[in-house]
């Protein structure tokens, strides 16, 4: 793969995953019922963190997010209601989303530009 096609995979899934925990900090603040949202991010961060894992998203995101239990926050999401401490957690992964998003799309710009 490209470079320029291994970075725009990487901006893809990455810009997912921010949606997605947006969608679910929003639902939690306005204390939405529907927990599809919940769910879908419970099952991805499960996934990333299966042991064996190899995800591209996981590899990227780095020690920051090897020091996180992504699993507790998987668990967390799937009660109901969603323990309050929960948000302050997910925003810290929107901001490390968006911080290695940032630098996916960096990286895509200066590679177009070789």
């Amino acid at each position: 793969m490209s470079d320029i096609g291994l970075h725009g995979s990487l901006y893809g899934e990455i810009r997912e995953l921010a949606e997605l925990v947006d969608a679910v900090i929003t639902e939690i603040a306005v204390d939405g019922r529907d927990a599809g949202s919940r769910c879908r991010l419970a099952d991805q961060l499960t996934d990333m963190t299966a042991s064996g894992s190899r995800g591209l998203i996981m590899r990227y995101l780095g020690p920051a997010s090897a020091r996180e239990n992504w699993s507790d926050l998987a668990e967390a999401l799937r009660q109901d209601p969603t323990p309050p401490r929960i948000t302050d957690r997910l925003e810290a992964l929107a901001r490390l989303l968006d911080t290695r998003r940032s630098s996916a799309i960096a990286r895509l710009h200066g590679i177009g530009a070789r």
